[in-house]
């Protein structure tokens, strides 16, 4: 979630440095070359063909999916954070597999103890133990820090509170620690801790000093806090914790065989190496476990939309609203950006299925992302279908803001 990180395919705009004068300095747009593109007809005609699910973009997605997809153990949105969009589409695809095949474990982008806090939001419905988690994400300039997502988290526990108790929905929380002190509150039981606690410049140094303080608490939370820790502290990197998490929570039976489904940012959720490194889907694939084979990835994309840009300007961290950061430039560009259009409609979030038989769709297409505004995405290997990457690619068009809280 923090901008400074690659956490999705914008997130980069939101550290730009700041200039002397009112103004942050502007990015660069990227040159007419790269930016040329034109839409492949004939794979434009093969992904009106196969659409899995459409609805406007306000909501109302009717979904078509294979017979296949349900069979998958892993499920993962994969979206760049800052949009209305993506936040209708995972709650009602969540929605849909809850009712569909009982899907209850909501594999989100938190840690254990934020997940804690918005499981037990789920469960009493006090708004301050919400306000708290997205309350560190405002503050932080973190693009989580939206109405549109905290609106979701409330439209979930409505959601519970029509469904039997082995149905309702649950947070399951694998990410790297992310708000240090909520971990420190957590762990005395009191939010009355000093700004500093855990305050090391270094994660590995922080990791060590919760892990002394958390000592020997009992209970699951502190259970997944501490092996959390110890990999934070041993200087793993966050997508090994986040898929060491994961192997946890299946082979210790809190997953186990059960699907799970969860909203990332685009990076974590391709299954193949991405410049030089591997995310959490790919480490996934590349495992023994349960859902190797069974992982399905739907990379999302935006056209004609608006986005929320934490932007610092000398006078502190603004939210702003910007319309120049989709798919087509000028910031951004994801080869096969035309294709994507001429095969969508205006005011509509479309899903095809990329990786049905007799796909066109190259590694390259829609995989291969080049911007100006932080770390372009080149897939290791150009050569395999987009489907080694991601199963299935959906675009929104004309999506508002995810508007901040502010």
């Amino acid at each position: 979630m923090r901008t400074t990180r690659i956490l999705s395919l914008f997130a980069a705009a939101s550290v730009l440095p700041a200039s002397a004068s009112a103004q942050p300095a502007m990015p660069q747009p990227l040159s007419a070359e790269i930016l040329a593109d034109a839409p492949d007809k004939p794979k434009a005609d093969w992904l009106r063909a196969h659409i899995v699910a459409q609805g406007k973009v306000t909501g109302g997605i009717t979904f078509t999916f294979p017979n296949a997809f349900y069979r998958n153990r892993l499920i993962l949105l994969g979206e760049s954070h800052g949009a209305a969009a993506p936040q209708k589409l995972d709650l009602e695809l969540l929605t849909h597999l809850n009712q569909r095949i009982g899907l209850v474990d909501y594999l989100a982008e938190i840690d254990p103890v934020q997940a804690d806090y918005f499981n037990r939001y789920l469960e009493t419905g006090d708004e301050a133990l919400l306000k708290r988690v997205f309350d560190y994400w405002t503050k932080s300039g973190a693009q989580w820090g939206n109405r549109a997502f905290e609106d979701k988290v409330r439209a979930i526990r409505r959601l519970n509170a029509t469904l039997p108790a082995a149905r309702r929905i649950r947070f399951v929380g694998i990410d790297s620690v992310q708000d240090w002190k909520l971990v420190a509150e957590w762990i005395a039981g009191s939010r009355d801790q000093p700004a500093g606690s855990f305050a090391a410049k270094a994660a590995s140094d922080r990791a060590s000093a919760a892990l002394a303080a958390l000592g020997d608490k009992p209970g699951d939370v502190a259970v997944e806090l501490r092996a959390t820790l110890a990999d934070i502290a041993a200087g793993q990197n966050r997508e090994t914790v986040i898929f060491n998490n994961y192997t946890r929570a299946v082979r210790g039976g809190k997953l186990g065989n059960r699907p799970a489904y969860g909203l990332w940012g685009l990076f974590h959720v391709m299954q193949a190496g991405v410049n030089k490194t591997q995310p959490f889907a790919a480490l996934v694939a590349a495992s023994d476990l349960p859902a190797a084979g069974k992982t399905a990835s739907i990379a999302m994309f935006s056209l004609d939309s608006a986005v929320q840009i934490p932007v610092p300007f000398p006078d502190g961290v603004k939210r702003l609203r910007l319309t120049n950061f989709n798919i087509d430039g000028p910031f951004v560009m994801v080869n096969g950006a035309a294709t994507l259009r001429a095969a969508s409609e205006p005011a509509t979030v479309t899903l095809f299925d990329t990786g049905a038989r007799g796909s066109p769709i190259a590694a390259t297409d829609f995989g291969q992302i080049t911007t100006s505004v932080g770390q372009s995405f080149v897939p290791d290997e150009p050569g395999p279908r987009a489907h080694r990457l991601m199963q299935y690619v959906g675009v929104f068009r004309d999506s508002d803001w995810a508007p901040p809280r502010e």
